[in-house]
């Protein structure tokens, strides 16, 4: 119950923000309906079934009916409840073509007990098949599963679908009731996506059941459910349209038509037309529709706000003018709204009560224009000398007749205007210009930039020789490119013809060529001399000097008069203590002549734990031997 409130809290909190996310456009619906004919050529009874029932949702015709007959036919398990409902909606659905399925009677029975999925299937097959339903009792089964403890979200849906198909007298009311607390256990997604999950499996088939089902139950009118909740349920299933399963289409299909037949039908907006529209002629249409792409009758569309951002309003609360299959439009051009980048929001409603009012449709909208280039000035100029230069004025859109002449003592400059057609000047997102060689075709691009509302491009040929130019002379074509996506068309404009006069690359290296590729001289490592070793003399008193506490153990052990007169006495404890402490002296010696600490440390603990051991029980034996002396 807690989850329920907090559901109907959060949706109360978000409704005024919830929008459908798109539509099924007949685009996407000519897709699905190859899906459905692709379905119709497999073997499979289910694929078979889907693919029959989607295309009829479309209204579209079912090739080669017969052959589809024929395979499910050959294909149906008689023994298996799902698989002879999967067959008998096929045959339904395809139109002339009868299933006979011996036993079918004992095969669709409805046993007690049983998980709302099978009783679907068997009151499914029964109506496909012509055979008798008992509603009650299958109404009493639903009604069992639905108030158990341990009933899934997936048991709930195919409750809801097979209520639907019994007789509404039969005692479905209990099934009826739980539409509102089956809705509220939904997952939300991103806020303004609902849907319904079966452990780790795809929620489609379950989203698209229980949709299905309390639509068909409650005569398109669910109580307790919430538009906010439609619109959320059928954004869910315009997000999965893209799907490539014949099965999954057909459940997005028909969820979308059960929400679009239902009294909470989503009304939807989309821009007819591209996104730019021109300046000079600012029609701007959109259209209504439900989520199927149908136009919504008796609709009124209002063009709330529209302007540019941190800008005045360019119009509000302004109706658009009805047209044919549900476009609607406005005319801008009272508003002389320039160049620019806007944004439209609009909302919709329909007199027709079955529709939900679209609060708000925002959409861009670029407003563009036609852009000219004048006063534009080509400049040669002496880089020595300095001073203004030689200038020649151009005409836009004409290419300049003589050949002008350049070397790498001197630097080129272009300057114009960019204007629209009030004669406004206007900044451009891109602006170059290419010199192509003619012989070689190389291009080379340089960029125009804007200097207080005047571009300019200079480029000094003497820098420019090697890294731009790569030295090479000839003729080079100029050509103007600009662009911008508030611009109605772009700009390619070939003002003139230069011949360019550029230094050999060798004359500008003076001298030999420099080679960048090749074998690099040999690097000799020179490595450490090794030091000079000591004298033997040294060597062998440092030897003895180590060697000494060894042999002071062994004087010390003479004084004080070492023997093994008590070694009966420790037995087998006394062996194995000495054994021990030999091998933790051999091991320090391994550790002095070559190994490392870690590997000791580890041989260490796994001879001295033992050590410790049989060291402890000598003392204690030793112990009690002089005891039992005295």
């Amino acid at each position: 119950m807690w989850r329920s409130i907090l559901a109907v809290l959060a949706f109360v909190a978000s409704a005024s923000a919830v929008s459908p996310v798109g539509v099924l456009s007949q685009n996407d619906q000519t897709r699905l309906g190859s899906l459905f004919t692709a379905g119709l050529a497999s073997s499979d009874v289910a694929s078979i079934h889907y693919s029959a029932a989607g295309l009829g949702l479309l209204g579209a015709s079912i090739p080669d009916a017969q052959g589809a007959c024929g395979r499910v036919k050959k294909n149906i398990d008689a023994k298996n409840a799902e698989s002879v409902y999967h067959a008998a909606s096929a045959a339904k659905s395809l139109g002339n073509c009868k299933v006979d399925v011996a036993g079918a009677d004992s095969v669709l029975s409805i046993a007690e007990g049983a998980d709302s999925k099978p009783i679907y299937f068997a009151v499914a097959a029964r109506k496909a098949l012509g055979l008798p339903v008992d509603s009650a009792a299958a109404a009493k089964n639903l009604v069992s599963v639905i108030q158990g403890n341990k009933v899934s979200i997936a048991s709930h849906g195919f409750a809801l679908l097979a209520a639907s198909l019994l007789d509404k007298s039969a005692g479905v009311k209990p099934v009826i009731e739980t539409i509102e607390d089956v809705v509220n256990y939904a997952d939300e997604y991103g806020g303004n996506i609902l849907q319904f999950l079966h452990y780790d499996q795809d929620g489609l088939p379950v989203t698209a059941a229980i949709v299905n089902g309390m639509f068909a139950l409650s005569a398109g009118s669910p109580a307790g459910v919430k538009s906010e909740q439609v619109i959320m349920l059928a954004n869910y299933f315009l997000r999965s349209r893209h799907t490539g399963s014949a099965a999954d289409a057909y459940f997005v299909l028909s969820s979308l038509k059960a929400i679009a037949a239902s009294k909470y039908s989503p009304m939807t907006m989309s821009l007819v037309g591209a996104s730019s529209v021109p300046a000079s002629k600012p029609i701007i249409k959109v259209r209504a529709t439900d989520v199927l792409d149908q136009a919504v009758s008796g609709a009124s569309v209002t063009l709330v706000t529209a302007g540019q951002q941190d800008e005045d309003e360019l119009v509000a609360d302004a109706k658009l003018k009805a047209g044919a299959n549900g476009e609607y439009s406005i005319d801008l051009s009272n508003k002389n709204a320039p160049r620019g980048a806007y944004s439209f929001k609009f909302s919709a409603s329909s007199s027709e009560n079955k529709f939900v009012e679209l609060e708000e449709f925002s959409v861009d909208i670029n407003l563009v224009g036609d852009v000219k280039i004048s006063s534009a000035e080509f400049t040669i100029v002496d880089v020595d000398q300095g001073g203004k230069g030689k200038a020649t004025s151009l005409t836009y859109p004409k290419t300049h007749s003589a050949k002008l002449s350049a070397d790498h003592h001197q630097k080129l400059a272009l300057s114009f205007d960019v204007k629209d057609s009030e004669g406004e000047a206007v900044t451009l997102h891109q602006v170059f210009v290419q010199l192509t060689h003619r012989t070689t075709g190389q291009e080379i691009f340089f960029v125009a930039e804007s200097d207080d509302a005047r571009y300019k491009f200079e480029v000094n040929l003497g820098t420019a020789a090697k890294e731009s130019f790569g030295h090479n002379s000839g003729d080079y074509d100029m050509t103007l490119i600009a662009g911008d996506g508030l611009a109605t068309q772009s700009v390619a404009w070939k003002f003139g013809t230069i011949a360019l006069s550029f230094p050999s690359a060798t004359a500008a290296t003076s001298g030999k060529a420099k080679v960048q590729y090749g074998a690099r001289p040999e690097i000799q490592h020179m490595f450490r001399q090794p030091e000079k070793r000591p004298s033997a003399v040294i060597s062998n008193a440092f030897t003895l000097a180590v060697a000494s506490p060894i042999l002071l153990l062994l004087v010390a052990w003479m004084r004080v008069g070492l023997n093994f007169n008590n070694m009966p006495k420790a037995g087998l404890n006394g062996i194995l203590f000495i054994g021990g402490l030999s091998a933790i002296m051999l091991l320090y010696a391994y550790f002095w002549l070559g190994s490392n600490m870690f590997s000791t440390l580890k041989w260490l603990a796994i001879i001295g734990v033992p050590t410790f051991v049989f060291a402890n029980r000598l003392l204690s034996n030793m112990a009690t031997a002089e005891l039992s002396e005295k």
